[in-house]
């Protein structure tokens, strides 16, 4: 049987997705676009999507794009797949009535589970619990702060039985293009791909990259290493020495490596990354900016600012407004 036949005698696989206001756009444009080109490659209604929200309303993307639901919140209707999908907005209003949506999807649904952070709403409602799971490598340092005994995974996407997560981004094609794989096969997965300039369909083990260690890959391993250790050591910052002997490099060399590659001081550098992460943690968490301070390894909230305003050009308490009008 020719695969356009197969396509044309099996049901459609259905995908169902629930936007929370703020949602990301790209995780829902690198999941959608790929089954259209596999219904286009396959000459038939192969796969279908429907959108939801929980109050049946448009909602708007963090990049400012209207979505409307295609579907009611209270239809009946049964999926082989379904996500929620959100993005900066962890903690949406009515969170009764979300869980008791999400209860409802899951029992409707054979495959179930998450994109971007999306997994925040699935952690409230109990269904991580013992689970393999990942979000955005942007939200874990959050996410932990707030759910300490649910220990999210650094992959892009992962397939615990029928609970599937994904991190967003372009994570959510690969996602789409296991389903797409595992209904018609490695050669229209590919041929999918193919259309996105994308050159292998990557396994739920493979890693993201978080923080920003991809602008680091091209530094010498030494230097790498030394770098991956200042991100592993934010709280409790080790000395240039210290720096040193774990990275297996003399002082010296150490310092003379970072003039080379990054212009900076390995302090200076360090210090840079640690404002980073107060950043990150100002965005994405409620915590306070002392708490923000201890866990970046700064001695007081004062000298963090201070830091913080030489480097931002504004004090956390002003990121901190930022963060919650954007």
């Amino acid at each position: 049987m020719s695969l356009e036949s197969k396509s044309k005698d099996q049901p459609a696989q259905t995908i169902g997705i629930m936007l929370i206001d703020g949602f990301s756009m790209m995780s829902i444009t690198t999941m959608i676009n790929p089954f259209r080109s596999a219904n286009r490659e396959l000459n038939a209604e192969a796969f279908k999507w429907e959108f939801l929200t929980l109050d049946d309303q448009p909602v708007t993307a963090s990049d400012g794009f209207e979505a409307k639901p295609t579907i009611n919140i209270n239809s009946t209707q049964k999926f082989d797949y379904f996500f929620i999908c959100s993005g900066l907005k962890t903690n949406p209003p009515n969170r009764a009535r979300l869980n008791a949506a999400l209860q409802r999807f899951a029992k409707q649904s054979k495959i179930f589970g998450s994109l971007s952070s999306g997994a925040y709403m699935l952690a409230r409602a109990g269904f991580l619990d013992g689970k393999d799971f990942t979000l955005h490598w942007e939200n874990q340092t959050a996410f932990i702060e707030e759910f300490p005994e649910l220990p999210p995974s650094s992959a892009l996407f992962v397939t615990d039985g029928n609970l599937w997560t994904g991190s967003g981004g372009l994570s959510s094609m690969d996602i789409a293009l296991k389903i797409i794989d595992d209904a018609y096969g490695v050669k229209v997965a590919n041929a999918v791909g193919n259309q996105y300039q994308i050159d292998r369909i990557r396994k739920p083990n493979i890693k993201q990259r978080p923080f920003f260690m991809a602008e680091y890959e091209t530094l010498p391993p030494k230097l790498r290493a030394a770098v991956k250790l200042m991100i592993e050591n934010l709280e409790r910052p080790l000395s240039v020495t210290e720096l040193g002997d774990a990275a297996g490099i003399t002082v010296r060399s150490l310092e003379r490596g970072f003039k080379q590659h990054l212009g900076v001081s390995p302090g200076k550098h360090y210090r840079k990354i640690r404002l980073e992460k107060a950043k990150q943690l100002l965005w994405h968490t409620n915590m306070s900016i002392l708490e923000v301070s201890i866990l970046t390894g700064f001695p007081s909230p004062s000298y963090l600012s201070r830091l913080y305003r030489q480097e931002f050009g504004m004090l956390p308490s002003d990121e901190r407004k930022r963060s919650v009008s954007e």
